[in-house]
Formats: structure tokens, C-alpha cells, sequence
């Protein structure tokens, strides 16, 4: 059975220490099923927002929401509480341009395959955005990959992992011919940690330079 990881779960992994190497692996050989998924609202909302000229009006129905739910369990409130600030977070963010830009087309993720090959590790980017835009006459693609975690956000070298693997997931399953994919609009969107990050064209490789990782985790994922 081939290696496959998230690519949020692979920006972690590069910065993890041994034991929460063994963990990542672990879950994602054999995920629960029966995971709850957090924030579900809130990134639901920040994802419409960014694909609706950023208007700010679907965030704050959603703070509004939130508000008034009554949790009954230590979950719900865990869930609330920090929806509530990232959503309030998301508020302060400068959204990128290129998002508000007239003509931007966003594309249904879900047509494309949604994995990489990365020195035989196969990583699932499935950006929640992938958007095309005419410049100049050419057809030019770019994406976000959105993450929410309070306790674990990325730093920048990881999020410029992030979107590096967004430029190499478009190259690889969306663009054909004469498209286009720029590396400044393949963007790594953490609430939590340092906002938006746009992959560059000096660090369009950077997901590809972790070659020893990439065999660690195949090492692991066949013990696990």
C-alpha cells in the first residue's frame, strides 16, 4: 500500500518531533472514522468569503451564529470558542488581490485528482480554492489551502511547503498547454499562524527539498 499524507499533516511531519512522527503516520494509515471534524462552520464561511469578492458579510453571519449556540459538552465549547477567533482573526487579514479580481473563475476541486508524487510519497493537497484569472491573454491558475488549528499552527517555512505543493498540484492535475500556473497566487491560508503566504518562484521547489523526510515516512508507514 502506497504512503499517502495530507498535505497539511506533511508540513507538520517536517517539524515533528520522533514520537509525533510515529503519530501522524499512524493516523493516517488508519484514520478514525469517526473523527469529528472542528470548525466546520468557520472555514465553510472563510472558504465563501474568499470566493465571493471577500465580502465580509458571510463572516459575520456566522459570528452571529455562533453566538447564540448554547454547547453541552466540552467539544461544543472547544468548537465555539475558537471559531469565533479565527473567524475574528480572518477579519484583520489582508485578502490577496488577486481573489477580488472581476474576472476570476474559481474551479469545483472535486473534478481533479487530488494527489502529488513526492519522492514516492503520495500527498493529498485538494486545495479548498483553485481559481483561473486571464492576464495578458493567458490562462493563469492559483489556489489556497486553508488550515485551523489553535494549538498547531505552521510557521512560514511550513507554509511555504504548503504552497509550493499547491503550485506542483496545479501543474500536475489542472493546467494544460499554454496555461499557466504563478507560484505568487498559490497561497497557504493559516488562521492561526501567519496568515496568508504566497508560494514564490525561488522557493517554487521547496515541497521537493525534503527528500530524507519523504523516506522517513515511508520507513515509518511500512512499520506502522
Amino acid at each position: 500500500m502506497k504512503c499517502i499524507i495530507s498535505i497539511n499533516q506533511y508540513a507538520d511531519f517536517i517539524k515533528s518531533t520522533d514520537a509525533k512522527k510515529q503519530r501522524i503516520i499512524r493516523d493516517q494509515k488508519k484514520p478514525n472514522k469517526f473523527r469529528i471534524a472542528y470548525y466546520q462552520l468557520a472555514k465553510a464561511r472563510i472558504r465563501k468569503t474568499l470566493t465571493n469578492n471577500g465580502q465580509l458579510k458571510h463572516i459575520n453571519d456566522a459570528l452571529a451564529n455562533l453566538a447564540s449556540r448554547v454547547p453541552n459538552s466540552k467539544r461544543q465549547i472547544s468548537d465555539k470558542h475558537v471559531s469565533i477567533e479565527a473567524l475574528e482573526k480572518f477579519l484583520i487579514l489582508k485578502i490577496p488581490k488577486i481573489l477580488k479580481n472581476e474576472n476570476i473563475e474559481f474551479l469545483n476541486s472535486k473534478l481533479y485528482k487530488n494527489d502529488i508524487d513526492i519522492h514516492g510519497v503520495s500527498i493529498i493537497v485538494a486545495p479548498e480554492i483553485i481559481f483561473k484569472v486571464t492576464i495578458d491573454g493567458n490562462e493563469v491558475f492559483g489556489g489556497v489551502k486553508l488550515h485551523v488549528s489553535k494549538s498547531n499552527s505552521f510557521d512560514k517555512e511550513q507554509q511555504q511547503v504548503i504552497a509550493s505543493g499547491i503550485c506542483h498540484y496545479l501543474e500536475k492535475n489542472i493546467v494544460q498547454d499554454k496555461q499557466i500556473v504563478l507560484p505568487e497566487f498559490c497561497i497557504s491560508l493559516d488562521i492561526f499562524g501567519n496568515g496568508f503566504i504566497t508560494n514564490s518562484t525561488a522557493k517554487k521547489d521547496v515541497i521537493k527539498s525534503y527528500k530524507k523526510e519523504c523516506q522517513e515516512i515511508i520507513r515509518i508507514w511500512d512499520a506502522a
